[in-house]
């Protein structure tokens, strides 16, 4: 039977799972600096025989199997966190340190473990076939953990790759994920006038006007709406600044960054509506806004992305998430869990923005992630093989794709 054959040749697989997962995490890749991961993850693609391989413009790396007119994507973005207290780890973040079937490291479940999984389900497929009608291609993305999605707007709009759809690697506990919770990056500024700090009176503190909008904000998270899938949203204050003259001297502008996370009702003109409401912010004539951030790639082009990455959900009776349930239940002869991200993913863009359906399965559980136990157990990269390469097969399978909004 099929799932017998993938399930053997992906065990078969496993030492060279564990050495290629092993190597990346072996190279730092902290965002902006993917460079030479993306490198090294060429060259193996390129060994493992994929028909065509090349990096875009702006440092995706993509391998691509078959050549059918139906286009299918698996995504795993390269880039990590950073390490933080290195006194926090057991082990070294860079050494991909193999013990008692787990290996651990910086990335090693956000998400290296993921990707090297995906990138070896194509070995497997290289051995028992593409389907005839599938082109598959193999993302090895960058700048995910800072600005989720960004990546996946310039595949679409510059490199003009659009998937009938997408399969994030990101870790699921081998569960099914079929949505993420959103969020936006706000900014909210209040100005003044400085004085010497010898005579505060004669200015107008902007520190003074903030702090009544950040108690707000920290009164505002415990009465934030629940909804049925990702319970309550939730909001805080993570950063503050101010500017003046001089130390001795009153601030004349201060700043400070919300994190808002985000349910299905929620839109960005709804945020920024409940943030220009408060009556601490209208009080200060404080100023709202979403930050614009620029990438600019390797060959100097800069692309802008607003800090607003939407919320989104599958259907359970959607083709795709059918097509899942299905190759889940064919190759481990059990009934999978669907359930949904708490955090943000690159599904920001393809399912959020371009409306493209979109899932997620990934070794490693989610806890770890950005941890200083940063781990992904080997079982899991090997039913991570599996799972991709009866989820491809499933999908050739799947007809009439183009009829389904």
């Amino acid at each position: 039977m099929m799932n017998q054959i993938i399930k053997d040749i992906a065990m078969n697989l496993t030492n060279e799972v564990i050495d290629f997962t092993r190597e990346t995490i072996a190279i730092p890749s902290i965002t902006g600096n993917e460079g030479s991961v993306i490198e090294r993850i060429k060259l193996e693609m390129e060994k493992i025989g994929y028909d065509k391989v090349w990096i875009d413009d702006m440092g995706n790396l993509f391998g691509q199997l078959g050549s059918g007119e139906r286009l299918l994507a698996i995504d795993g973005h390269v880039d990590t966190v950073e390490v933080g207290n290195l006194e926090n780890w057991n082990h070294d973040p860079f050494k991909g340190k193999f013990e008692n079937g787990v290996i651990y490291g910086r990335g090693a479940c956000d998400q290296k473990g993921g990707l090297a999984s995906a990138i070896y389900s194509g070995k497997i497929l290289k051995e028992i076939g593409v389907p005839g009608d599938i082109t598959l291609v193999v993302v090895a993305s960058i700048q995910e953990e800072i600005y989720e999605g960004l990546n996946w707007q310039y595949i679409i709009k510059e490199d003009r790759i659009k998937p009938e759809a997408v399969v994030l690697t990101e870790p699921s506990s081998l569960n099914i994920a079929i949505g993420h919770r959103g969020r936006v990056d706000i900014k909210i500024r209040t100005t003044g006038i400085s004085s010497h700090g010898a005579a505060p009176e004669l200015g107008d503190n902007a520190i003074y006007k903030i702090v009544p909008i950040v108690l707000d904000i920290q009164g505002m998270d415990s009465i934030l709406p629940v909804d049925d899938i990702f319970g309550k949203a939730n909001i805080s204050v993570t950063d503050i600044r101010s500017t003046s003259p001089s130390i001795n001297a009153t601030a004349d502008s201060s700043i400070i960054h919300v994190d808002r996370r985000l349910n299905q009702g929620d839109s960005l003109e709804s945020i920024i509506s409940e943030m220009e409401g408060l009556d601490s912010v209208k009080t200060a004539e404080a100023k709202v806004f979403v930050p614009e951030h620029e990438y600019k790639s390797k060959n100097g082009f800069v692309y802008p992305i607003k800090a607003y990455y939407p919320t989104w959900c599958m259907e359970e009776s959607h083709p795709l998430v059918q097509t899942a349930i299905k190759a889940y239940q064919t190759q481990f002869e059990k009934e999978p869990i669907l359930y949904h991200w708490r955090f943000s993913t690159n599904g920001a863009a393809t399912k959020g923005i371009f409306n493209i359906p979109t899932i997620g399965f990934g070794p490693g559980y989610e806890k770890y992630a950005h941890t200083p136990d940063d781990q992904v157990p080997v079982e899991h990269l090997v039913k991570a093989m599996e799972f991709y390469t009866s989820f491809v097969k499933n999908w050739g399978n799947f007809k009439g794709y183009g009829s389904i909004s």
